[in-house]
């Protein structure tokens, strides 16, 4: 009976309703008539559409609009009590629906160009939506989650990888909505699980970090800003393991991660592949200086992180860029890079921070300035190196 044309148009129907209501129930009281009513039938029921349907978009997006819906806790609407366990309930479903569909659709082959995005990518991107609602809603205690070892939140990041991987790099920022979705789930992840990227897979993280590098120069204001918080948190964590490891000689005192140490598999890649971190500081040294940067704050944040980790690689760049102006340029750009790095300490406090942002201000301006009448074109790669951009991740 579930496989009837009739019962998917049933379903179809029902989802739309249901989110059109869960959108308008903007209270606890209300949210929670509703969520009661729902658990735990008709997710199971839901559930059951996405395993049987999920090669039709026609049903896939409203049960996965819905789910998402559910997920968001608009106007703290999803505070439940102490003792509550709603919200590791509503979790487990939503990992469920994630799993059930992520791990299908990769099932998926040959499907035509023209079908990309309504038989996988946009199916996904929802996908994304939804676990990023979920994780940064507060309303789940993840860390209760593992320590009774439930696998909810782990099956949920391991399919998001799994998923991810199934996408080319160049798909990311050709689709809006799956560039916006998946870039505010991966600010949440560095945010707040920093212990699950830095212990990915050397080809999982460095994809990350190859969208990240793409996504700094986006024409899209909200993912490039996006990108630079991920990479500020990613560059401050690792800036932390270093500094600790070079008091103490290991990484000891860190928890543990599938037997690892928290970090160790970042910092490892990372010692391994410096010139990873060192385009990533050309790249944003380059957008500051001579593009149009229109959130100057958000890359001012990662660069001090990425000057610190790479003092030498910065000093050759700022004698590259020197040396590539004409000869009655030069002092003026020279105190340019001698004034960005005044009164700035080794470390990543807030007031260094704000110190250094403050700089960063003057020295675009600075730099512009000096650039107004320059006629030759300016680049911030050698032409040496020019040949081996991020692109080699």
């Amino acid at each position: 009976m579930f496989r009837a044309e009739e019962c998917k148009r049933s379903l179809i129907g029902l989802a739309r309703d249901l989110r059109g209501v869960a959108y308008a129930f903007n209270t606890k009281t209300s949210y929670m008539m509703l969520y009661d009513w729902l658990y735990p039938n008709y997710f199971q029921i839901l559930l059951r559409g996405i395993e049987i349907w999920y090669h039709e978009p026609a049903l896939t997006t409203p049960i996965l609009k819905l789910m998402c819906e559910l997920a968001q806790n608009r106007s703290q609407r999803l505070q439940f009590d102490v003792s509550s366990p709603n919200g590791v309930l509503l979790f487990r479903e939503i990992s469920k629906l994630l799993v059930a569909y992520g791990s299908r659709v990769l099932s998926l082959t040959n499907i035509p160009k023209e079908q990309q995005y309504s038989m996988k990518l946009k199916g996904l991107s929802i996908c994304f939506n939804m676990l990023k609602a979920a994780l940064c809603g507060n309303y789940v205690n993840f860390g209760v989650i593992r320590l009774y070892g439930d696998r909810a939140l782990d099956d949920s990041l391991e399919i998001f990888v799994k998923t991810l991987m199934s996408i080319q790099q160049s798909e990311v920022l050709v689709y809006p909505k799956l560039s916006q979705s998946y870039y505010a789930l991966l600010e949440c992840l560095a945010s707040d699980h920093m212990g699950f990227i830095s212990n990915l897979e050397p080809q999982v993280f460095l994809y990350i970090l190859s969208t990240i590098s793409d996504g700094l120069s986006a024409f899209d204001t909200m993912v490039s800003t996006g990108c630079c918080s991920i990479l500020d948190n990613i560059v401050t964590f690792l800036f932390k393991k270093l500094t600790k490891k070079n008091k103490t000689g290991t990484l000891t005192g860190t928890p543990q991660v599938n037997g690892t140490a928290d970090g160790e598999s970042l910092v490892r890649i990372l010692e391994m592949r410096p010139e990873i971190l060192q385009q990533m500081l050309s790249a944003v040294l380059n957008i500051i200086m001579f593009e149009d940067c229109r959130n100057q704050w958000s890359m001012s944040r990662p660069l001090l992180a990425l000057i610190l980790l790479n003092e030498e690689y910065f000093g050759k760049l700022r004698t590259s860029i020197i040396s590539n102006q004409s000869v009655d340029k030069q002092p003026a750009m020279e105190r340019c890079f001698t004034n960005l790095m005044e009164g700035i300490e080794c470390s990543l406090l807030s007031k260094n921070r704000d110190k250094f942002t403050q700089n960063l201000s003057v020295f675009r301006r600075d730099v512009n300035d000096s650039l107004k009448s320059e006629t030759k074109s300016t680049t911030i790669i050698p032409t040496s190196q020019s040949n081996g951009s991020i692109d080699m991740m």
